[in-house]
C-alpha cells in the first residue's frame, strides 16, 4: 500500500511539472484596437486597422516581438494610430497577459479584442474575431494537457 502511495505521488508530481513547463512556454497573446469614437466610419477604420495587423503578424508567437516594427508599420498604414505592448487583461478574474494594444487616435471608442495564437480561437482570418467578449473562449494548458492524457 506505502509503495502504491508513493507511485501516486510522483505520477502526479510529473503531471504538475509537465502542466506547468507546458504553461510556462505558452506565453498568451491578447489584440486590443480602440477606435477614435463611435462612429460608422470610426468603427470601420478601427477593423480595418485590426486586420491589417493580423496580415502582419507572423504564423509563429515567439516571432511576435521581433516583427513589432512591421506590425506598427501596417497598423499605421491603416489609419493614424498607437501601437503598443502591454500588460492586459480583458476581465478582472484573468490574469494580465501580453497584448499588442492600438489606439486609433484618442482611442473614445469601443475595442475589439482576441486572442492571438491560442488553441481556441486562432485570429488566421478577420472573421474569426469576435466582437462581444462573451463569444470568447478560454482553454487552460493544464486543461488541455489533462484532455489529451485521456485522448479527449
Amino acid at each position: 500500500m506505502r509503495g502504491l502511495k508513493w507511485l501516486c505521488c510522483i505520477l502526479f508530481g510529473c503531471m504538475l511539472m509537465s502542466a506547468a513547463a507546458g504553461a510556462k512556454a505558452e506565453t498568451q497573446w491578447y489584440l486590443r484596437v480602440i477606435a477614435r469614437d463611435d462612429t460608422s466610419e470610426a468603427q470601420a477604420e478601427k477593423l480595418r486597422v485590426r486586420d491589417a495587423v493580423i496580415a502582419a503578424c507572423p504564423e509563429e508567437e515567439m516571432l511576435l516581438p521581433a516583427s513589432f516594427d512591421v506590425i506598427k508599420k501596417a497598423a499605421e498604414s491603416a489609419a493614424p494610430c498607437r501601437v503598443e505592448i502591454k500588460e492586459w487583461s480583458p476581465d478582472e478574474s484573468a490574469l494580465p497577459a501580453l497584448t499588442l494594444y492600438i489606439t486609433v487616435g484618442e482611442g473614445r471608442g469601443h475595442n475589439v479584442w482576441g486572442v492571438l495564437y491560442a488553441d481556441s480561437l486562432l485570429m488566421a482570418k478577420a472573421g474569426d474575431i469576435p466582437e462581444d467578449p462573451e463569444r470568447v473562449e478560454f482553454v487552460w494548458p493544464i486543461w488541455r494537457w489533462l484532455l489529451g492524457l485521456f485522448g479527449l
